[in-house]
């Protein structure tokens, strides 16, 4: 990270210690990823059945099957026979956790770490195929954003690209995609409540909140060190 955007970042750990006002100015994506390589150690004792988590569990049971088998998932994906795939396979997954997974898999290392479509040298430090702690059911909130939040995003875009070795499953991702994950920009807001939550928005178009409790509670912790 460049000096100026580690500024930015030490801001946003003064908004959290010091500074008692609504928000900060915004950050990159690239920054915010270098920063969740490396978080302060805080881990999340708990999980909720929500969406990131869901994904978790269908990135763990595709990560099983062997090449065969997810070459069949890939033409049921593309030839619209998917309920009858999950039907004869017994899997639970939506077509669009799906098709992220397959692309997952052409998007990382041999260490399994992702690496973000934008920039080839920015990479998630963290196993994309290991979506919980030590094997229990309490999501890696570390996961959650890297991959749950920001990966997925990064693979709806680049699929829309038709040169993409996936771009024939588009269809079932493209609600997904928020333009380039290189102009996304993500800040911090701090209610009457005291909640902290993340938000996030493509240049020009509003602020997404992500209310996820144990995700946000894992960001305000690690922004919380000494």
């Amino acid at each position: 990270m460049n000096e100026a955007r580690l500024a930015d970042l030490n801001e946003i750990q003064d908004f959290f210690t010091r500074v008692d006002r609504p928000s900060v100015e915004p950050i990159g994506v690239k920054d915010f990823i270098g920063w969740c390589n490396n978080p302060y150690k805080n881990d999340s004792n708990r999980t909720v059945d929500d969406q990131a988590n869901v994904l978790g569990q269908t990135v763990r049971s595709l990560n099983c099957l062997n090449e065969d088998r997810l070459m069949e998932m890939k033409s049921a994906l593309k030839e619209g026979r998917w309920n009858e795939w999950l039907k004869n396979n017994g899997i639970k997954a939506s077509p669009e956790d799906a098709v992220f997974y397959l692309a997952l898999k052409h998007r990382t290392d041999s260490q399994g770490h992702y690496r973000f479509y934008f920039d080839k040298d920015s990479v998630a430090e963290i196993d994309a195929f290991n979506p919980f702690k030590d094997n229990t059911t309490v999501l890696d909130q570390q996961w959650h954003v890297l991959i749950s939040l920001l990966a997925f995003r990064d693979v709806a875009h680049a699929l829309s690209n038709e040169w993409h070795e996936c771009h024939c499953l588009y269809q079932h991702i493209k609600d997904w995609d928020k333009g380039d994950l290189n102009a996304l920009e993500l800040r911090f807001s701090r209610y009457a409540s005291g909640t902290i939550e993340l938000q996030l928005r493509s240049k020009g178009k509003n602020w997404q909140r992500q209310p996820s409790s144990a995700m946000n509670e894992w960001l305000r912790v690690a922004l919380c060190r000494p």
